[in-house]
C-alpha cells in the first residue's frame, strides 16, 4: 500500500508569527508601498542590523566562555548578505529584505550563559522594534529564541553543537543595487575587539 501526499501552490506567510496570511489587497499594498516610502532605506537598514549583529556578538563573547563569534561566508566573498523579497503582507510590494551572513562560533553558549545571552539579544532586538517572542528550543545544550515583527524582521540565536547569530532585516526600500561589503567592515566580533 502506498500513500501519495501531493501540494500545490503556495501561499504567503506571516513571518512574525509563521501562520499564513490573508490575500492583499492592491489597496493595502499601495498603502504599505507608502509605508516603505516614509522609513529609512534597506541600506540604511541593513548598517543598523550589522552594527546589531557585531554588537550581540561582541557582549555574547564577553559572557560566555570560550564563544567567539566568526562570518560563515567566504572572507572573499563581496555580497555576504542575501536580498530577497519580503513576506506576508509586505510580499507584493516594492520593498526588499536582506538576510545577513550568519555568525558562528564552534563553542557553543553553555546553559549557564544562555540566559544572560538570550537577555541580551531581547533588549537589543526590542529597542529595534523586533519584540515577538518565540522560543523554538529549550532543553540543556540545544536552544534557540528568535525575535520577530510585523515588517519581516526577525533576529534569532541558537545553541547547540555551535551557537549562531542570524538577522534578517525588516521590508524596506533599496536605493538602488546591492553594494558590495567593504572590505574588513564586517569582521567578525573577536578581531573587531582585538588590539
Amino acid at each position: 500500500m502506498a500513500a501519495v501526499l501531493l501540494l500545490s501552490g503556495c501561499s504567503a506567510v506571516n513571518e512574525a508569527t509563521f501562520d499564513p496570511t490573508e490575500e492583499v489587497s492592491s489597496d493595502r499594498t499601495a498603502e504599505l508601498n507608502r509605508e516603505l516610502r516614509s522609513m529609512p532605506s534597506l541600506e540604511v537598514t541593513l548598517e543598523e542590523y550589522r552594527e546589531l549583529r557585531r554588537r550581540l556578538a561582541r557582549e555574547i563573547e564577553a559572557i560566555a566562555p570560550g564563544v567567539r563569534f566568526v562570518p560563515k561566508a567566504d572572507p572573499a566573498d563581496r555580497f555576504p548578505d542575501d536580498r530577497g523579497l519580503c513576506s506576508g503582507e509586505w510580499l507584493r510590494t516594492d520593498g526588499e529584505t536582506v538576510y545577513l551572513d550568519n555568525w558562528t562560533s564552534a563553542v557553543p553558549i553553555d546553559d549557564e550563559a544562555w540566559p544572560a545571552a538570550s537577555d541580551l539579544v531581547r533588549a537589543a532586538s526590542g529597542k529595534l522594534g523586533v519584540g515577538h517572542e518565540s522560543s523554538l528550543k529549550s532543553s540543556p545544550g540545544n536552544r534557540e529564541v528568535r525575535f520577530t515583527n510585523s515588517q519581516n524582521a526577525s533576529v534569532e540565536l541558537l545553541s547547540w553543537k555551535a551557537a549562531v547569530i542570524s538577522i534578517r532585516t525588516p521590508c524596506r526600500l533599496a536605493d538602488g543595487p546591492a553594494v558590495p561589503t567593504p572590505p574588513g567592515a564586517d569582521e567578525g566580533a573577536s578581531s573587531a575587539g582585538e588590539g
